[in-house]
């Protein structure tokens, strides 16, 4: 079949995107004192979605207001602003587009100011003075199951506010990708070890958060096809978290790649893991850094790849 960026996309859900162009997420920092939607919010996505996306994810929506990517982060977790939500998911909505709220943890990549210890698989914290994270503090059993059921509650708000799909984000270094790493995973239970146990807890988390919002309201994750860091979430590891992803019933996967040590996700690629330098000329005009990754996957799963870069 051939597709072209002009032709609808069904998922997986049965829901259906009017065409194949998006927005991806990009961070906001424009929310109020509370970490609430604002005019500016309104303003913005008032703007984007003008020009005619079949779908635009917010950047990422925390589910913690102790714990944030940065300060003006959107975060829900009983500080109100509904209203203001349901404002903005209908913007994001209108004719006929699709409109996901990314929902995110930060994890160690929460600055000190922020939180002195903000959570993490295990207490190894960001080895970078420059990023003005904290130090970071292992989860407890009881940590984990709170975070899950926050990310499930954050979904289920979504869906009630009017936004039309949820995106997990497990990229980029924040608490799911840290997970997933065995440089920032060294706990000895059931979250981690072995590539199973390390993924144990997006896989719980898409399982719960699909329970709770029903099966034809559409679920994405971003994930890195690799950390490219030597040790760390390799790309033959992503590759099965795809398939188990895609076997959980997944409806978009999104590939990235990198952290706040290797950020591959803004052109610092393969390369830089072993040099230091930016990815090569001709894969960063090509733009879609992860493309070849794409290749190898798209046999192997049954859900629509959406590639950053």
């Amino acid at each position: 079949m051939t597709a072209s960026i002009h032709s609808e996309l069904r998922l997986p859900c049965g829901a259906v995107l009017k065409n194949r162009l998006a927005k991806a997420a990009m961070t906001e920092g424009l929310a109020d004192p509370l970490n609430r939607v604002t005019d500016k919010h309104l303003q913005l996505y008032q703007r984007w979605a003008g020009n005619g996306f079949g779908l635009m994810l917010t950047g990422n929506v925390q589910i913690d207001r102790r714990q944030l990517e940065r300060p003006g982060n959107i975060a829900i977790d009983g500080n109100g602003g509904l209203d203001a939500l349901r404002l903005l998911a209908a913007i994001g909505s209108r004719d006929g587009a699709h409109f996901w709220m990314q929902i995110n943890h930060p994890g160690r990549q929460t600055s000190a100011a922020i939180h002195a210890r903000p959570l993490a698989p295990s207490a190894i914290s960001l080895p970078m003075a420059e990023a003005g994270c904290g130090e970071a503090q292992a989860m407890t059993l009881d940590d984990i199951a709170d975070v899950r059921r926050r990310f499930v509650d954050v979904a289920r708000v979504a869906r009630d506010c009017g936004f039309t799909g949820v995106q997990i984000h497990a990229a980029h270094g924040y608490l799911l990708s840290n997970f997933l790493s065995p440089l920032a995973n060294q706990r000895d239970d059931a979250y981690g070890g072995s590539l199973e146990n390390r993924a144990r807890l997006l896989l719980e988390i898409v399982a719960e958060v699909r329970a709770a919002v029903g099966p034809a309201f559409p679920i994405s994750v971003k994930i890195n096809t690799a950390d490219f860091q030597r040790g760390g979430f390799s790309e033959d590891e992503s590759m099965q978290v795809v398939r188990w992803l895609s076997d959980a019933g997944l409806d978009l996967l999104e590939l990235s790649g990198g952290n706040y040590e290797q950020m591959s996700m803004v052109g610092l690629g393969h390369d830089a893991a072993r040099t230091g330098r930016p990815v090569a000329a001709s894969t960063a005009a090509r733009e879609s850094y992860f493309l070849d990754f794409a290749e190898r996957v798209r046999p192997l799963v049954k859900m629509p790849l959406m590639i950053t870069g």
